[in-house]
């Protein structure tokens, strides 16, 4: 009698089912990565944003108003930034906090970066 060797059917049923889940793990963590990625991009254009407003206030040297809650728009990447500058005075009366928000809104609800520095009121 000649003895027959290879797989049963159910030890190939199994072996589908872990190479379906190792892949199905796979698209999800490539996904997850990808999501991330974008993430990080943008907050490394709204950083940006946020640096070219603060330059923009200190160059503005005596002339900086220092106006709470005063808002903008910047153009980036071909996107529309939007920012809100909070002034908050300081222990020092010659300095303020500026603090400057950057949104992907124009209602400014979904924040995406936040830089804080410490200016001058005399821009000087």
């Amino acid at each position: 009698m000649q003895s027959v060797k290879g797989f049963t059917l159910l030890e190939v049923m199994v072996a589908l089912s872990i190479c379906a889940l190792a892949g199905i793990a796979a698209m999800q963590a490539t996904g997850e990565h990808i999501n991330h990625l974008s993430s990080l991009e943008e907050q490394t254009y709204a950083s940006w944003v946020a640096e070219n407003v603060l330059v923009e206030q200190r160059a503005k040297g005596n002339e900086w108003q220092g106006k709470n809650g005063q808002k903008g728009t910047e153009s980036m990447a071909g996107i529309d930034w939007y920012w809100r500058q909070d002034v908050i005075a300081t222990a020092d009366k010659s300095f303020v906090k500026v603090t400057i928000n950057v949104f992907t809104d124009e209602k400014l609800e979904h924040s995406v970066y936040e830089l804080s520095s410490y200016l001058n009121k005399g821009g000087k």
